[in-house]
């Protein structure tokens, strides 16, 4: 019984070594237009990029589409999506069908990416429920990095389409989660009634949960920031080639794993400060890259980014969700991603709304700044807390 249900979390866990993977192919870009000349450089990045559009899109779709369905149904269909995408791009005898079947891809992990973190709140709780939220973001990690290195590897002995197999690892999560998940509906008669007894979600839950959707697009923003400069910061300071840029993306995902791996545990210890220590790391690591003088420091920065990305998602989505009855959780969970996908596409937008100094560098110190700013809300809304609970007390 124990395997059994060892490997019923293994398998929620493994769902999300594909949603942050989806840029890992950028790598082939290169080859990509030596194969196809005529194809501009903006197409190009569309290959890398489409996936997240279609999986934006699917995101909302699924949290309609779950409540009919079921989760089962839902997950199967997008990792069965999600190979065909894969096996459709390695195939691809031109650029449009290249398009259409990372489209494809893109919308299956997006009908199960919200279930990644919704179906770990819904399963389990107390501190395993925590723990498995930190290595949610873990997996996360691993499938980023692990894609990016696996691509790296596959183009210095391959073709470049060979580089799109990385994503048939949706197969053996498709028998994995065949096998040892079971089906688990968003409704009341999966549930004990006494869950529902508050089922109605109060004005002042709607505020806090409305507070961490903020704070989460504005953190996710710096993170993306971070995740898209370094490699032409580095580049451009002469701090070392563009392989040592990517390479600090690569660190970012190591602080990530880092994170995840010690969330539970750290958790534990910080409590509900969680959040505002994570958004101070966050804060001093984008300090760190903007006062750079060297790579090693980039490094450094950009795993303090990594390592805080690591804590704050598990938390937020987790507080997020602790406001609403489960049954509403995969609701809850796709809001939550549309903070995170929305940060990723405005990233270049808000970027240079806020970049005064119009230099990478102004753009790193002005990050950190506003990141200060939300650091202290943080604290000001924790210590208006523990004022009201000692009144509370008085009275």
């Amino acid at each position: 019984m124990q395997k059994k249900s060892g490997m019923r979390a293994f398998s929620l866990l493994a769902l999300s070594l594909l949603p942050m993977s989806t840029g890992a192919t950028a790598a082939t870009i290169p080859d990509l237009m030596k194969t196809f000349p005529s194809m501009t450089q903006e197409t190009a990045e569309l290959t890398v990029t489409m996936p997240s559009f279609t999986m934006a899109l699917a995101i909302v779709i699924s949290s309609f589409m779950v409540k009919r369905w079921g989760t089962k149904k839902l997950v199967l269909t997008g990792t069965a999506l999600t190979a065909v995408g894969a096996l459709a791009s390695m195939l691809a005898p031109n650029v449009l069908i290249l398009l259409a079947a990372r489209a494809v891809m893109g919308a299956g992990i997006g009908l199960f990416n919200a279930l990644c973190i919704s179906l770990i709140d819904l399963l389990y709780t107390g501190q395993q429920r925590e723990r498995l939220l930190g290595f949610q973001n873990t997996f996360q990690g691993l499938g980023a990095a692990g894609g990016a290195l696996i691509v790296g590897l596959i183009l210095m002995n391959t073709s470049w389409k060979m580089a799109f197999s990385f994503y048939l690892i949706s197969i053996p999560i498709f028998l994995l989660y065949l096998m040892f998940v079971p089906e688990v509906r968003y409704d009341a008669t999966n549930f004990k009634e006494t869950t529902f007894v508050n089922e109605k979600v109060t004005t002042t839950s709607k505020i806090r949960f409305g507070y961490y959707w903020i704070v989460l697009f504005i953190v996710m923003v710096f993170y993306m920031t971070v995740n898209v400069k370094i490699p032409s910061y580095i580049l451009n300071n002469h701090f070392g080639p563009l392989a040592v840029g990517s390479s600090a993306v690569v660190m970012m995902s190591v602080g990530t794993i880092i994170g995840g791996l010690i969330y539970g545990i750290f958790y534990e210890i910080a409590k509900k400060y969680t959040l505002l220590l994570a958004i101070v790391i966050e804060a001093v690591s984008v300090f760190t890259i903007s006062a750079a003088d060297s790579s090693i420091a980039c490094f450094v920065g950009a795993i303090g980014v990594g390592f805080s990305f690591g804590l704050f998602i598990p938390f937020i989505f987790s507080k997020g969700l602790s406001f609403v009855p489960k049954k509403y959780g995969n609701d809850a969970s796709t809001i939550l991603m549309i903070a995170t996908n929305s940060a990723n596409f405005l990233c270049p937008y808000v970027g240079k709304l806020i970049n005064v100094g119009g230099t990478d560098q102004s753009l790193f110190m002005v990050s950190g700044i506003i990141a200060s700013v939300v650091a202290m809300i943080e604290l000001i809304k924790l210590l208006s807390g523990h004022r009201m609970a000692a009144l509370r007390q008085e009275i």
